[in-house]
């Protein structure tokens, strides 16, 4: 929502998790409380192995069996209700909660726990006991009036659900005032004071979010207001500009509009709460904390499984813990009625690019492809993992297919052109990348990554060496961590024959890329040139044993060097002549 939110939800994720990040295995021993039996001490160890190995479902399995051995091990109960509540099993959960709250009443996470499960059995009453009954609030000054919002409200007593409401509009926390303003005066039908809610939120900072973006459009959609709608939609596209293929389907809960009523985005008070923890987590992984993100966002789908931005988060934050697999699951498993069904098989299509599974990718954003042939966001995908897998003729058809169905051309296009130029100048043809390049240039002219391409490729020419160097230095200035672009400007400075010059670039490039072969190969030859020829031949050799960026071409002439010398070999480009002394 905005920096104050996330700066209150940081003591959530204090107060929360302070143990739910670290591995059993790096707690000291003598804290611990090893398992007693060996049966229980097997199943612990086979516990902690799944834990390592990302696979909770196992670990629970394991964690339970070490349990029934081990029944009144305190170690083992905290572990276990940290596992399950992280996978969101609330009603395992639940007991576990309640022996957390009888040793500390401000346990936070298990308060949550209590509350979540309780509404999600309809019992809102004993959720609103756990919320009075939670010792010092004031270390989450929003949190608790928010959750007691939706509480009451499941009550039915408006007037209260109003008082609580009202707490949370203070200084640092607006946005999300206006937002479950807003949601709460339309679940109760009071259509003007939800508007004004509304209105006021996008005048809010970060306010015009994607979730409210869709909260506001259902809105509008429910209520006939077609043209305020398209405005709607048209300024969140040109705020965000990030979020591809929404379609009206994704304002209407799954819906199709021509023949069916659309529904509420927030049909009832369980919903409503579902919205307090989505939003909640998606403060904290904006934080990068991921692991008590996972907990909220788990608690938010389990009040409501329809909460679709949930479940995308919910991918995300599996994919940062490295859960790909579970990730992977959640993003095909939605249904092709589902209002995040492009967006979820887009990240799909990621993830199995990143697994080594082209095929399967490059058929599912075929068939998306297909099934919106108005979106060049299908084929920009497409067009990367083509470029990636070295199917350089596919990928430049790629790319024109998404240029095909883009718009009139604005500044974010450059990509498209940067990525096509890159496609052709690897496929060999140089005239169509160039061309594809400068425009890239013409449209933002100050993209560190189009004036390296650009540059270093006429270096690579022997061509505008004065003027890709020039650019080159541009780039460095945008860019100064990125050791591809200081090698670069390493290298126009050696066709130049500014050794000293290049030497120092070349050197700041390996400082910051060491991986890399190609720096070690030119800083190899700028060595030579100055007569560090031990030094040159040290760095070729590191050029042949580090990641293989070199061309089959290059590594035979580092071969050459290394055993006969640059000066024998000569240099890959012609170098300009060195201008004549006026005395000679």
């Amino acid at each position: 929502m905005n920096l104050t939110f996330l700066a209150l939800s940081a003591l959530i994720l204090t107060a929360c998790a302070p143990n739910a990040t670290q591995a059993v295995s790096d707690v000291p021993a003598a804290e611990t409380a090893a398992p007693k039996t060996a049966p229980a001490v097997g199943s612990y160890i086979f516990y902690l192995q799944a834990k390592q190995d990302r696979n909770f479902a196992d670990a629970v399995k394991f964690l339970n069996a070490a349990l029934k051995e081990d029944p009144d091990n305190k170690m083992l109960r905290s572990e276990m209700f940290l596992l399950l509540a992280g996978e969101g099993r609330l009603k395992e959960a639940y007991p576990y909660a309640l022996d957390e709250l009888k040793k500390d009443r401000s346990a936070l996470l298990a308060a949550l726990v209590v509350i979540a499960r309780d509404a999600q059995k309809d019992d809102y009453a004993h959720a609103l006991r756990q919320i009075k009954a939670f010792p010092d609030k004031t270390d989450n000054a929003f949190l608790f009036p928010l959750l007691e919002m939706w509480v009451q409200a499941g009550l039915n007593n408006r007037k209260k659900a109003e008082q609580a409401l009202n707490k949370i509009n203070q200084a640092g926390t607006e946005a999300l005032y206006a937002f479950h303003s807003a949601l709460l005066y339309d679940l109760w039908g009071e259509v003007d004071q939800a508007r004004d809610s509304y209105e006021r939120l996008l005048k809010e900072p970060g306010g015009l979010s994607l979730r409210a973006a869709q909260a506001y459009g259902n809105f509008l959609l429910r209520h006939g207001n077609s043209r305020e709608f398209a405005a709607l939609v048209a300024a969140y596209r040109k705020s965000a500009k990030a979020y591809p293929l929404i379609d009206e389907m994704f304002f209407t809960a799954g819906a199709m509009v021509a023949n069916r009523k659309v529904p509420r985005s927030v049909p009832n008070a369980k919903a409503g709460l579902a919205e307090a923890f989505f939003d909640i987590s998606g403060s904290l992984a904006d934080k990068g904390s991921p692991e008590s993100s996972l907990f909220f966002i788990r608690f938010g789908l389990a009040l409501d499984p329809n909460l679709s931005l949930a479940r995308i988060l919910l991918g995300e934050i599996l994919e940062k813990q490295g859960r790909d697999d579970e990730a992977l699951k959640l993003y095909l498993g939605e249904k092709e009625s589902s209002e995040t069904y492009f967006a979820d098989q887009t990240r799909a299509a990621a993830i199995l690019a990143r697994q080594g599974r082209a095929d399967k990718a490059e058929k599912i954003l075929r068939k998306l492809a297909d099934r919106r042939n108005d979106s060049p966001a299908p084929w920009m995908q497409l067009g990367e993992i083509l470029l990636t897998e070295e199917k350089y003729p596919q990928a430049v058809v790629a790319f024109s297919e998404a240029m095909e169905r883009t718009g009139p051309l604005n500044r974010s296009h450059w990509v498209l052109f940067y990525s096509r130029g890159v496609a052709y100048e690897r496929n060999g043809q140089w005239d169509n990348a160039e061309a594809d390049l400068q425009k890239a240039l013409m449209l933002s002219p100050e993209e560190p990554s189009t004036l390296n391409y650009l540059g270093y490729s006429w270096l690579e020419r022997g061509k505008n060496i004065p003027e890709a160097s020039k650019m080159l230095k541009t780039a460095v200035r945008l860019a100064p961590n990125d050791g591809s672009i200081a090698d670069s400007l390493g290298w126009s400075y050696y066709l130049r024959r500014k050794y000293g010059k290049a030497l120092e670039m070349l050197e700041t490039a390996l400082t910051l890329n060491p991986g890399s072969a190609v720096i070690n190969d030119h800083l190899g030859d700028a060595y030579w040139r100055v007569g560090r020829k031990r030094e040159a031949r040290y760095q070729w050799a590191k050029a042949l044993a580090v990641n293989d960026d070199l061309p089959p071409a290059d590594r035979k002439r580092v071969d050459e060097k290394l055993e006969k010398g640059l000066d024998a070999v000569g240099d890959k480009i012609a170098l300009p002549e060195k201008p004549r002394k006026k005395n000679e």
